[in-house]
């Protein structure tokens, strides 16, 4: 009976220390596991180093006059996109025309230009408009001819271009690092959602592709693309800043 008393006893003692153990453990913070702190210079408005807060951003012009700053409208636009999620017109077996009179195709198809567009609309900035106004007044700096063999604008295809669009960005909007640096605070915060980056996705040596910085991050803390590309066939949201190679970086106005 006595043994057997000295062993619950034995037990209650052993039960109280750990629970003491435990108690000293979270009162000194103490952790098995190593904090994880992504490098980045946003890490203080990133909640959990998820998202970046659209209304901290350094940008403070707002087109359509509606409250939220340019890059924060744009990105929004770029989320009601991923919800269509519409699938790429360029799609094996795909029967879709890529000219629309009025430009933009039915939302449930696009090409990446048309998510640069329809993202930008939602911000004021009607590029269908903007890119033909200044093919109109420049055309020798796009290459019309030398593609495409055009002599005169098109409105409802020229903005849709790729090449057609990299040059609008470079003539007419803030020309930004294309560096990727997760590691440097300075270079980090070059890179703010609602930014346009145009990729060589297939390394030719030529532009093909182009998305919207997303407030959505990695775990390093670098923002995601949206953009929409043959693979995977249909707008989406990835962490391609880094992977892919980058041929421009432009923020407007």
């Amino acid at each position: 009976m006595r043994k057997s008393f000295r062993g619950v006893f034995l037990i209650i003692v052993l039960v109280i220390l750990l629970i003491v153990f435990i108690a000293i453990l979270s009162t000194i913070k103490f952790s098995f596991k190593k904090t994880y702190m992504p490098a980045t210079a946003l890490s203080e408005i990133l909640p959990r180093f998820r998202f970046i807060d659209l209304d901290e951003l350094p940008v403070k012009s707002d087109k359509n006059n509606n409250g939220n700053n340019d890059s924060k409208d744009i990105v929004i636009g770029a989320k009601k996109q991923l919800k269509i999620k519409a699938k790429n017109i360029f799609l094996k077996g795909s029967d879709q025309s890529n000219y629309y009179k009025g430009g933009d195709p039915p939302e449930q198809w696009a090409i990446n230009t048309d998510i640069i567009a329809r993202s930008f609309k939602e911000a004021g900035f009607d590029l269908r408009t903007l890119v033909n106004e200044d093919i109109k007044k420049n055309i020798s700096k796009y290459p019309l001819k030398a593609i495409w063999n055009q002599n005169v604008p098109d409105i409802d295809i020229d903005y849709r271009r790729i090449q057609n669009l990299e040059v609008f960005f470079k003539r007419n909007a803030q020309n930004l690092n294309i560096r990727l640096d997760p590691s440097n605070e300075e270079n980090l915060n070059t890179w703010l959602p609602g930014d346009v980056v145009f990729f060589d996705m297939d390394e030719d040596g030529f532009t093909d592709n182009a998305g919207i910085v997303s407030d959505f991050t990695a775990r390093n803390g670098v923002p995601k693309v949206i953009y929409n590309d043959i693979n995977p066939g249909y707008t989406t949201e990835e962490n391609i800043l880094g992977k892919k190679i980058i041929t421009g970086h432009y923020r407007l106005p």
